[in-house]
């Protein structure tokens, strides 16, 4: 008799964590459906795998505000060209497993944090593609104070992504790249994002606010973006910065 009761007891445990595990993974996939319906939907956002995006960004490493263009390709291919003046400027591309910066191949953090750029690049479809990866985080709290929901997902081996999620909209408002190091600690650069428009039936942040470690760090102002699904494979080779090619869109769009 009590080997049946003991029986009854397990199972009836077994069905309330089974069933509180679907509950969680129904309002996971809850919030994921918002988020794709916010962005134009599962197919626009197939369709619209590449995108080149033209703007200017202000850093506080630098005086001047620079040109920056971005080209990228979904889900790992990332081209980042920006002009503070004619003799001072920065190339960051990646091409899957390879990377160059100003022309030299690059690996580690420096690696990495190209991944975290194409990765938030990505957004939402690095949430939407890998959702058996994804851990519901519960909420945060934004920099401007609003409750968000949160999402991490972890990749590359010791970097994880968290996107927080306006649950009303289905916007992602915040994105924040943590990269562990020794002894628990962690980096954390995080990107805000506003000033929202439709492109080609996509909902892209026209505005985002870089920071590091807490640190305000600058602010890209995105002036128009262009979508396409397919970009040159020429301008994911960062082995020569200084050849003519396609990426020299900047100075064509003045």
């Amino acid at each position: 008799m009590n080997l049946a009761r003991h029986s009854i007891a397990v199972l009836w445990l077994t069905l309330l964590t089974l069933c509180g595990q679907a509950s969680a993974a129904d309002a996971l996939g809850a919030l994921l459906d918002t988020v794709a319906a916010a962005y134009g939907g599962r197919e626009v956002l197939s369709a619209a795998t590449a995108f080149e995006q033209f703007g200017t960004i202000d850093s506080a490493m630098h005086q001047r505000p620079g040109q920056v263009h971005r080209a990228f390709q979904y889900p790992d291919r990332l081209r980042i060209d920006i002009r503070y003046s004619e003799n001072n400027k920065e190339l960051r591309v990646l091409a899957g497993a390879t990377a160059w910066q100003q022309g030299a191949p690059v690996s580690g953090a420096r690696y990495a944090t190209m991944l975290l750029q194409a990765a938030r690049l990505g957004l939402p479809n690095t949430l939407l593609d890998h959702r058996d990866k994804l851990r519901d985080a519960g909420v945060i709290t934004a920099r401007n104070g609003d409750t968000l929901r949160a999402l991490e997902l972890p990749f590359h081996g010791n970097l994880r992504l968290v996107a927080g999620i306006d649950p009303a909209t289905g916007r992602i408002l915040e994105s924040r790249g943590i990269m562990s190091m020794e002894q628990g600690r962690g980096m954390e650069f995080t990107a805000v994002y506003d000033d929202f428009r439709e492109v080609g039936g996509r909902l892209f942040a026209f505005s985002e606010t870089h920071y590091a470690l807490g640190n305000a760090m600058g602010r890209t102002t995105l002036e128009r973006i262009e979508v396409t699904r397919q970009l040159p494979d020429e301008l994911f080779d960062g082995s020569q910065p200084d050849q003519p090619g396609p990426d020299q869109h900047i100075a064509r769009s003045q």
